[in-house]
């Protein structure tokens, strides 16, 4: 019984799909850490930070992309969260300009990956309404509000079972008691900020 050959080749294919594996979760990390921090870019309006940020995040997307579709039925799943997190990021910067969010063809995405990135969004939108309230700029809350209602009323629209989409129905839950607590503290802080008016003209 003559083994080598076959076991040469196996130890061969293994230590490819290992080092593809290392390159794969590599650049997921870096994907998911330079996404967080453009988002932190995007909240202190350091645009141009933001620009280099993105600019390699979609070179490592790319990468990453290209290195999963050589063994897709192994490594497909680690494509999840880099890609939630880019989604997240692209749609967060797309509603904050005012410009429409790029569609998972668009992004070169997986759809689904797409769409839980989305629902993520409105916690990070959350973040950006309290920031503006916090300074006293209420011009804008109402339309961000407007934002989080839509995308929770699209996702709310995919009705299929969990073995297709995954924790997006959580994650739609989730997003509901997020826009309600932000819809209380948007109504509030325009109540007083209309208080505030009133009371200066009085003055």
């Amino acid at each position: 019984m003559n083994l080598k050959n076959a076991f040469s080749e196996i130890a061969e294919l293994l230590e490819t799909l290992y080092q593809d594996r290392e390159e794969i979760l590599r650049l997921s990390r870096n994907i998911i850490r330079d996404c967080s921090i453009a988002i932190k870019n995007i909240h202190r309006k350091e645009f141009n930070k933001f620009n280099d940020k993105i600019n390699k995040i979609k070179i490592n997307h790319q990468n990453l992309v290209k290195k999963v579709s050589k063994n897709p039925g192994l490594f497909f799943k680690y494509l999840k969260t880099p890609e939630q997190e880019y989604c997240e990021l692209i749609a967060f910067y797309s509603i904050i300009n005012k410009k429409d969010i790029p569609t998972p063809f668009e992004l070169e995405v997986n759809p689904l990956n797409y769409i839980l990135g989305l629902a993520d969004v409105i916690g990070e939108l959350r973040r950006y309404a309290l920031d503006n309230i916090r300074n006293s700029q209420v011009e804008d809350l109402n339309e961000i509000l407007e934002d989080m209602d839509e995308i929770y009323t699209y996702l709310f629209t995919i009705d299929y079972p969990v073995g297709v989409t995954q924790d997006l129905r959580h994650k739609v839950d989730i997003a509901r008691n997020i826009i309600e607590k932000t819809r209380g503290d948007i109504s509030l802080a325009i109540q007083m900020d209309d208080l505030k008016r009133c009371f200066e003209n009085n003055t």
